[in-house]
């Protein structure tokens, strides 16, 4: 038996405020940061957010919030992907998304992130991030899924870059738009004299959904498409930004 190890940990980033999110019983490393600045006597501003398949399932909920209830600093948000039966839940429902986010903290920008929990789902919640501008160097993960990695070695997604140029051929219209990796399929069609249908234009809707036949795109959407369609090569405009040569269905 050895005693507690790791870089994961608030101590080795100390900050004003903090963001954490996590899934499942990656809750832990959370449940341990948070009960070490409750126990320092002090009021804290977390905001601390775990994501379940149901309320019955939130692991430590009752002695969080008993600690919540105690003293000021420590604002819980539950994420339930459903209600448990014959229970009302007046929480968030869905998956976690830009707009939760925004509704959970709105100065997220200035709060230091970690996040723990399965892979596909810190990968959603770095593209949350990054969609929303925030600076990943303040961003902190750490997986309880094999293999392990460090709490410092975030994977390289896919991030648009300003500074790189983009091509998005709008087959259908003949027409051919140059943007920047920064720019949306949506913008682009726009600037390029081509109206594509959109409504939100915040990935909600659906409306501006088009099929790419070749490229690559880096979308951050908000539940405006379904997987199945996303497997058939469907995006949505108004959230999608064009890495490189994209070709589009429109």
């Amino acid at each position: 038996a050895k005693g507690p190890a790791g870089s994961f940990s608030l101590v080795n980033h100390p900050a004003d405020k903090y963001l954490f999110i996590s899934a499942g019983s990656g809750i832990t490393p959370m449940m341990s940061m948070t009960t070490y600045l409750y126990d320092a006597g002090r009021d804290p501003d977390i905001v601390f957010v775990n994501c379940a398949k149901r309320p019955s399932e939130i692991i430590f909920r009752e002695r969080l919030e008993h600690s919540a209830s105690r003293i000021n600093g420590i604002a819980l948000k539950w994420v339930v992907e459903e209600a448990d039966p014959y229970k009302p839940w007046t929480g968030y429902l869905g998956t976690f998304n830009q707009l939760m986010l925004g509704l959970m903290a709105q100065d997220y920008l200035e709060r230091e992130v970690f996040c723990c929990g399965p892979e596909p789902f810190m990968q959603a919640v770095r593209e949350v991030l990054v969609g929303l501008g925030y600076d990943m160097d303040r961003y902190h993960q750490e997986s309880f899924h094999a293999p392990t990695l460090e709490a410092e070695d975030v994977p390289d997604d896919v991030v648009p870059d300003e500074d790189s140029k983009a091509v998005i051929a709008f087959t259908a219209s003949g027409i051919t738009a140059n943007c920047t990796q920064t720019d949306t399929v949506l913008a682009a069609a726009r600037t390029a004299g081509l109206v594509i249908p959109s409504g939100c234009s915040m990935g909600i809707c659906g409306t501006c959904k088009v099929r790419k036949t070749e490229g690559q795109v880096h979308m951050v959407h908000n539940g405006g498409i379904t997987d199945d369609d996303i497997e058939e090569g469907y995006i949505l405009a108004c959230c999608s930004n064009p890495i490189g040569q994209v070709t589009i269905d429109a």
